[in-house]
C-alpha cells in the first residue's frame, strides 16, 4: 500500500468543489468576524475557529461527495 495513491476523475473533481466549499466559508467567516469586529471593536471568532471551520468544510464535503458516488455506483451494480 502506497502513502500517495493515485485518484479518480470524479475524486478529483469532488475536491475541486470541497475546496470551493471551503474558501467560500472561509469568505462567509471572515466576512462575518470583521463586521463584528468594525462594529464592536472585538473579533467575534477566534483565529483557531476561522483556520479549521474551512479545512473541516472542506475535506468533509469532498468526504460526503465520495460516499456517495460509492454508493451509487454500488447501487447501479446491484
Amino acid at each position: 500500500m502506497s502513502l500517495f495513491k493515485s485518484r479518480t476523475n470524479r475524486q478529483m473533481i469532488n475536491w475541486r468543489k470541497g475546496a470551493v466549499a471551503g474558501f467560500y466559508t472561509y469568505l462567509i467567516v471572515l466576512f462575518l468576524n470583521y463586521t463584528h469586529n468594525l462594529i464592536f471593536t472585538g473579533d467575534f471568532f477566534s483565529s483557531a475557529i476561522i483556520f479549521w471551520s474551512g479545512l473541516i468544510v472542506a475535506f468533509g464535503y469532498e468526504l460526503v461527495l465520495n460516499v456517495n458516488d460509492k454508493r451509487r455506483i454500488r447501487k447501479n451494480l446491484e
